[in-house]
């Protein structure tokens, strides 16, 4: 399977979504354990991953606005 097909493939994109899900998930656990149990007093590593998250937040929300424009482009093209 090919790159573009790959991308215009709804169960590989759900599939992406669930994988880049996971890791907000396995991101937001560690920053809120970081920070509940930190015994040190230093936030260092919390401050880390929540740039970490922000970083992946963006990209998300970049490749789930190519996904929309792509899904309207093509339904713009059926429609004609």
């Amino acid at each position: 399977m090919s790159t573009n097909q790959m991308a215009n493939d709804p169960i590989f994109n759900k599939e992406v979504e669930i994988q880049r899900l996971s890791w907000f998930d396995a991101l937001f656990t560690t920053i809120k354990n970081d920070l509940e149990y930190n015994t040190v007093g230093s936030t260092h590593k919390a401050q880390h991953l929540a740039d970490l998250g922000q970083y992946l937040a963006q990209d998300l929300q970049h490749y789930s606005e190519g996904e929309l424009t792509a899904l309207q482009a093509e339904q713009g093209a059926d429609n004609e």
